[in-house]
Protein backbone atom coordinates (compact mmCIF):
# COMPACT_ATOMS: atom_id res chain seq x y z
CA UNK A 1 0.00 0.00 0.00
CA UNK A 2 2.77 2.37 -0.93
CA UNK A 3 0.30 4.89 -2.28
CA UNK A 4 -1.30 5.35 1.14
CA UNK A 5 0.61 7.49 3.57
CA UNK A 6 2.03 5.80 6.63
CA UNK A 7 -0.28 7.96 8.74
CA UNK A 8 -3.39 6.81 6.83
CA UNK A 9 -2.33 3.18 7.12
CA UNK A 10 -1.78 3.62 10.86
CA UNK A 11 -5.19 5.28 11.32
CA UNK A 12 -7.01 2.51 9.45
CA UNK A 13 -5.19 -0.28 11.30
CA UNK A 14 -5.89 1.37 14.67
CA UNK A 15 -9.55 1.76 13.74
CA UNK A 16 -9.70 -1.91 12.77
CA UNK A 17 -8.13 -2.86 16.09
CA UNK A 18 -10.70 -0.74 17.95
CA UNK A 19 -13.50 -2.29 15.92
CA UNK A 20 -12.29 -5.79 16.82
CA UNK A 21 -12.30 -4.85 20.52
CA UNK A 22 -15.83 -3.48 20.13
CA UNK A 23 -17.01 -6.68 18.43
CA UNK A 24 -15.44 -8.72 21.22
CA UNK A 25 -16.89 -6.56 24.01
CA UNK A 26 -20.38 -6.46 22.51
CA UNK A 27 -20.58 -10.23 22.09
CA UNK A 28 -18.94 -10.86 25.46
CA UNK A 29 -21.44 -8.66 27.30
CA UNK A 30 -24.34 -10.18 25.38
CA UNK A 31 -23.18 -13.57 26.61
CA UNK A 32 -22.81 -12.34 30.20
CA UNK A 33 -26.28 -10.80 30.23
CA UNK A 34 -27.82 -13.95 28.77
CA UNK A 35 -25.94 -16.18 31.22
CA UNK A 36 -26.79 -14.09 34.28
CA UNK A 37 -30.29 -12.81 33.48
CA UNK A 38 -31.59 -14.71 30.46
CA UNK A 39 -33.54 -13.28 27.57
CA UNK A 40 -36.33 -11.38 29.27
CA UNK A 41 -38.33 -8.26 28.68
CA UNK A 42 -35.83 -6.42 30.90
CA UNK A 43 -32.77 -7.58 28.95
CA UNK A 44 -34.12 -7.63 25.40
CA UNK A 45 -33.49 -3.97 24.58
CA UNK A 46 -29.86 -4.06 25.73
CA UNK A 47 -29.23 -7.37 23.97
CA UNK A 48 -30.56 -5.84 20.75
CA UNK A 49 -28.40 -2.74 21.23
CA UNK A 50 -25.31 -4.90 21.73
CA UNK A 51 -26.18 -6.90 18.61
CA UNK A 52 -26.50 -3.63 16.68
CA UNK A 53 -23.15 -2.43 18.05
CA UNK A 54 -21.49 -5.67 16.95
CA UNK A 55 -23.03 -5.48 13.47
CA UNK A 56 -22.04 -1.84 12.94
CA UNK A 57 -18.46 -2.51 14.05
CA UNK A 58 -18.29 -5.57 11.80
CA UNK A 59 -19.55 -3.55 8.83
CA UNK A 60 -16.80 -0.94 9.22
CA UNK A 61 -14.13 -3.59 9.81
CA UNK A 62 -15.16 -5.42 6.63
CA UNK A 63 -15.32 -2.18 4.65
CA UNK A 64 -11.76 -1.28 5.64
CA UNK A 65 -10.50 -4.76 4.77
CA UNK A 66 -12.12 -4.59 1.36
CA UNK A 67 -10.87 -1.08 0.62
CA UNK A 68 -7.31 -1.86 1.71
CA UNK A 69 -7.26 -4.96 -0.52
CA UNK A 70 -8.59 -2.93 -3.46
CA UNK A 71 -6.02 -0.19 -2.95
CA UNK A 72 -3.16 -2.67 -2.58
CA UNK A 73 -4.14 -4.44 -5.81
CA UNK A 74 -4.77 -1.27 -7.84
CA UNK A 75 -2.17 -0.61 -10.52
CA UNK A 76 -0.70 1.78 -11.29
CA UNK A 77 -2.67 3.51 -8.52
CA UNK A 78 -6.02 3.42 -6.80
CA UNK A 79 -8.86 5.42 -8.25
CA UNK A 80 -9.71 8.75 -6.70
CA UNK A 81 -13.18 7.37 -5.94
CA UNK A 82 -11.70 4.51 -3.89
CA UNK A 83 -9.40 6.87 -2.01
CA UNK A 84 -12.30 9.24 -1.35
CA UNK A 85 -14.40 6.35 -0.05
CA UNK A 86 -11.55 5.37 2.28
CA UNK A 87 -11.30 8.93 3.55
CA UNK A 88 -15.06 9.15 4.17
CA UNK A 89 -15.03 5.74 5.85
CA UNK A 90 -12.25 6.86 8.19
CA UNK A 91 -14.19 9.98 9.19
CA UNK A 92 -17.41 8.03 9.70
CA UNK A 93 -15.74 5.23 11.63
CA UNK A 94 -13.92 7.58 13.99
CA UNK A 95 -17.21 9.04 15.19
CA UNK A 96 -18.93 5.68 15.19
CA UNK A 97 -16.22 3.99 17.28
CA UNK A 98 -16.69 6.60 19.99
CA UNK A 99 -20.48 6.13 19.97
CA UNK A 100 -20.27 2.33 19.99
CA UNK A 101 -17.85 2.35 22.93
CA UNK A 102 -20.17 4.71 24.81
CA UNK A 103 -23.14 2.40 24.21
CA UNK A 104 -21.19 -0.59 25.52
CA UNK A 105 -20.04 1.35 28.60
CA UNK A 106 -23.58 2.47 29.37
CA UNK A 107 -24.92 -1.08 29.14
CA UNK A 108 -22.01 -2.38 31.25
CA UNK A 109 -22.81 0.14 33.96
CA UNK A 110 -26.54 -0.56 33.83
CA UNK A 111 -25.94 -4.28 34.44
CA UNK A 112 -22.91 -3.96 36.72
CA UNK A 113 -20.67 -5.85 34.28
CA UNK A 114 -16.88 -5.66 34.18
Amino acid sequence: MAQLSEETQKIVLELQQNLLFIIHDATSFQFMILENYGETEATLSDLEQLDNVQQRADTYYSRFSTLLRQIAASQPSATSATLALLSRSIEDAQGTVFALKATIQEIKQDWGLR
